[in-house]
C-alpha cells in the first residue's frame, strides 16, 4: 500500500509541476508524505482488528441475600 501511495503520489507532483496545478501539487504531498511516514490506513481499514481466539468463559457469580431486621 505504501509503495502505491508513493508511485501516485510522485506522479501526481509530476503532473501538478508540468501543469502549474496547486492543488494536485497538494494531494501529490499528502500521498506522498503518507507513504513515508506510514500514516493512514492499511488495505483493512482504520480499525483495530479483532482477536480469533475464544474469549473465556465467565465464571458463575454467586449472591447471598442480606434480611434486615
Amino acid at each position: 500500500m505504501r509503495i502505491i501511495r508513493l508511485v501516485i503520489g510522485g506522479y501526481a507532483l509530476i503532473e501538478a509541476y508540468r501543469g502549474q496545478d496547486t492543488l494536485m501539487g497538494l494531494l501529490g504531498l499528502v500521498l506522498v508524505g503518507m507513504a513515508i511516514l506510514n500514516a493512514g490506513c492499511g488495505a483493512q481499514g482504520c480499525a483495530v482488528p479483532m482477536s480469533k481466539s475464544n474469549p473465556k468463559k465467565t465464571a458463575e457469580i454467586e449472591y447471598e441475600e442480606v434480611h434486615s431486621n
